[in-house]
């Protein structure tokens, strides 16, 4: 009797939410949960994913084609963590699960074309007397070849769309879908000597003169008995020589896998270090934990420069000790180098990466790795908690305050959260490191839910920067205009004259954040999106960051034709053209989204700054995160308040936050460091404890004002936003929406806010309604939220725990 598998198709729908039943065939009687296979659904071939098994076997059901992989994909943790995620985030399990394959998808889909079985031949070429010889040709080459892409065909011949046309339209070919592993082990040749050397010298001898290619491969395989294709090719050695040492048995041909990894060259040898008492008390506490093998979790509160990298090192190294596995997770993709050279210095090859720059065929045969126990540790943003490790025991969250660790997408997890459910299932050890911890994670460390572990000093008791807060209103009184204000402009010019470095933040790209007309008071904005365009100098273009869409920048005011347009407002552009006014002589570098776009590009720039190349880093919050440049004594933050304007009761907590991690980069070596604040609004608190790096004082008064408002940590958020095209019915589905809510949620104390426009409340010609709903009992509203089925409509987007509410 055949088994009936319960398998969940991994396709983007929302709507389909439950699992269909597949027969498996007598010859994939193998395949069990965890699997992932290849099935027929409507008229395509689709991956899907096996998580139930029945006994019994359901006439008229279709059967599985074929399995992806040589082994169950997803094992008992990882299935675990993706049931848990989707009813808690309120996502399908195929949403869900699909965080687990490199590409989101273990399959790739083309269109391709055949010759149908029942075709008249003789009809056909009647059909095609009269056209080119060529025609002929591709209809052979398909019936011969077929299914064959369109892809294919267009590198064998020319000018085909009219003879695809022409077939199509009178039934010669049809369509169909080709299916392949997007995935694909990398192999190379390694050619082996087959005899002894004692034997490989005799012939190489006893070879006649002409011979010389053979007699050469013989030569050089004696020292080592194996060469590689790249050997072989430096030594211009044919395929044609290879084959007929093969053919005489004297060398073996075999194939051998490998694994493509960016970061071969980032393995430093590893510094003798001597552990801070601070250092050493935490391990006290989490070694143990790691050996008990259930579920811990700590909360590293460790000031900028405290040595919380090298907590984590010996931390997974007591993991690796029990053969255990870990996952470390950095914020930003720009921070990945860097840790990843630390933890390579440690462990060599030991050390995977995984992010999304990466090309696919990276991350596949990073996942092989840890698959096969090749590699015990997984470096990587966020998507690196969803790596294929069986045997967990750590997962390390560096700077766990970031609001990168929330993905913005469905499903929209934060990874904070889905680490202490993994680590549950799995019985690991969970490490939060930050500086700045969120309000959150120190609120529940204070009530128990994490050990707090403090680390209140650098290493070496080095002392904190100095900090000189500017008020930009006094600038602009005393007549200073410019973006760089005098203290900046002194300390800059002191550093440079020693022959230090310095990195400057402004988080703002572009040249200029907005343009506007000075005759009517016109800002020029997108057309698709509720946003001033941004002005970006080095191309003279007007860009929308929530688009792309790109304009020339107009010589009139579209609304009064007047030609008084001026710029305002400044980006990164903006500064990088002040600071080589100033400064004509440094080198400065910046580091943004337009200088970051390709592979790797971070870690070039950062290594280039790292080794002396530059005397200036300039850019958005990339550069404030975990750099340790040792000669960087000085950082200026040119709009210390950009973020205290928001309409969002985060504000403060990103804006702290981001003060005290880029203030932190200063200073880190023998040399002390300073830092440069510029603000119009130096009494806030988020910039005085800042500047202060008094964490205590800013939380207790954030605390206060969450208190207040009945904001997290007192009380759980859900955002539910309703798009539409037509801002008159997204209003009206959202009002509906609210109603509905009102009167479901009424009797569970849950508080309703809204429906209110979203900030940018037009994105892409898409117009977005939010709708709060604060509550002390989420697993009641969330479970009734799912009876109501607001998740699975395709416009309403439901975000439990939003990090960004506008």
């Amino acid at each position: 009797m055949s088994t009936t598998a319960q398998i969940i198709v991994n396709i983007p729908t929302r709507s389909i939410t439950k699992p269909f039943s597949y027969l498996i065939p007598a010859h994939l009687s193998f395949a069990a949960i965890g699997w992932r296979v290849l099935v027929p659904f409507g008229n395509r071939k689709v991956e899907g994913f096996i998580v139930g098994l029945e006994a019994e076997s359901i006439p008229g059901l279709k059967s599985i084609l074929d399995v992806l992989d040589d082994y169950p994909w997803f094992d008992n943790n990882m299935l675990q963590t993706a049931k848990w995620l989707s009813n808690y985030y309120l996502c399908s399990l195929a949403e869900a699960m699909r965080l687990f394959i490199p590409g989101q998808s273990g399959i790739k889909t083309q269109k391709a074309y055949q010759v149908p079985r029942a075709l008249d031949w003789e009809y056909t070429k009647a059909l095609l007397r009269d056209k080119p010889e060529e025609y002929r040709t591709i209809l052979n080459y398909i019936y011969e070849h077929g299914p064959v892409t369109l892809t294919d065909l267009a590198k064998r011949f020319t000018s085909i769309e009219g003879m695809i046309k022409f077939c199509l339209q009178h039934k010669l070919i049809i369509t169909a879908d080709t299916v392949s592993k997007r995935g694909k082990a990398n192999s190379t040749m390694l050619i082996k000597l087959a005899v002894s050397r004692e034997v490989a010298a005799q012939m190489e001898k006893t070879l006649p003169k002409s011979k010389t290619a053979q007699r050469r491969l013989l030569q050089a395989l004696l020292p080592t008995q194996e060469l590689t294709a790249a050997e072989l090719r430096s030594l211009a050695i044919t395929q044609a020589t290879v084959k007929k040492l093969a053919e005489q048995g004297l060398i073996t041909i075999c194939s051998v896998p490998v694994f493509r990894n960016s970061y071969t060259a980032a393995q430093p040898q590893a510094a003798e270090l001597t552990l801070t008492s601070e250092q050493l008390q935490a391990l006290q506490h989490i070694i143990p934990a790691i050996n008990t093998g259930a579920y811990t979790s700590f909360l590293i509160h460790g000031v900028t420069g405290s040595g919380k990298t090298q907590v984590y090192i010996n931390a997974a190294a007591e993991a690796r000790r029990l053969d255990r596995q870990a996952i470390v997770l950095v914020p930003e993709i720009a921070l990945t180098s860097q840790i990843v050279a630390r933890f390579r210095a440690a462990f060599g090859d030991d050390v995977v990466v995984m992010h999304s720059k990466l090309s696919v065929g990276e991350r596949y045969d990073a996942w092989r790795r840890l698959h096969a126990g090749q590699a015990g540790i997984v470096i990587g943003a966020r998507s690196a908690l969803f790596a294929p490790v069986s045997r967990l025991g750590l997962i390390i969250i560096d700077e766990e305050h970031e609001f990168t660790y929330k993905q913005e997408e469905t499903p929209r997890y934060h990874a904070r959260e889905v680490a202490s459910a993994r680590a549950k299932f799995a019985g690991a050890t969970v490490l939060l490191g930050s500086a700045t911890p969120a309000i959150e994670t120190y609120y529940q460390a204070l009530q128990g839910e994490h050990r707090l572990l403090p680390m209140n000093k650098r290493v070496d008791d080095i002392p904190m920067p100095a900090v000189t807060i500017v008020d930009m209103r006094q600038e602009l009184a005393q007549g200073r205009r410019s973006v760089i204000s005098l203290p900046l402009q002194t300390m800059l010019t002191e550093i440079l004259a020693k022959k230090e470095q310095a990195i400057i933040l402004l988080n703002r790209r572009g040249y200029s954040t907005f343009v506007l007309c000075r005759e009517c008071g016109h800002v020029l904005k997108c057309g698709h999106c509720d946003i001033s365009l941004v002005y970006h100098a080095p191309t003279s273009i007007l860009r929308c960051h929530y688009c792309q869409e790109r304009h020339a920048v107009p010589d009139v005011c579209p609304e009064c034709g007047s030609r008084y347009i001026r710029y305002f407002g400044a980006g990164t552009q903006k500064v990088e053209e002040a600071l080589k006014g100033l400064f004509p002589a440094a080198r400065i570098a910046r580091m943004d989204q337009d200088t970051t776009r390709g592979k790797l590009a971070h870690d070039k720039i950062l290594a280039a700054f790292a080794a002396g190349s530059y005397d200036i880093l300039l850019g958005t919050q990339m550069v404030a995160k975990g750099h340790d440049i040792p000669n960087v004594t000085a950082v200026g933050i040119i709009s210390a308040d950009t973020a205290l304007n928001l309409p969002d009761f985060r504000a403060a907590e990103k804006t702290f936050a981001l003060l005290t991690q880029a203030a932190g980069r200063a200073g880190r070596g023998s040399k002390p460091g300073r830092v440069v604040m510029q603000t119009y609004n130096p009494e806030h608190y988020a910039i005085t404890a800042g500047a202060e790096h008094n964490y205590q004082e800013f939380y207790q008064q954030e605390l206060s004002f969450r208190q207040q408002l009945g904001y997290p940590p007192y009380a759980n958020l859900i955002k539910i936003t309703v798009q539409a095209n037509d801002e008159t019915i997204v209003h009206r589905q959202a009002n509906q929406v609210a109603a509905e809510l009102t009167q479901s949620l009424a009797m569970a104390g849950a508080s309703i806010i809204g429906p209110f426009p979203a900030a940018v409340n037009k994105v892409k010609d898409i117009f977005r309604v939010n709708i709060l709903i604060k509550t002390k009992d989420l697993p009641t509203i969330t479970k009734q939220i799912s009876t109501m089925s607001i998740a699975n409509q395709k416009n309403i987007i439901v975000d439990i725990d939003p990090v960004n509410v506008l």
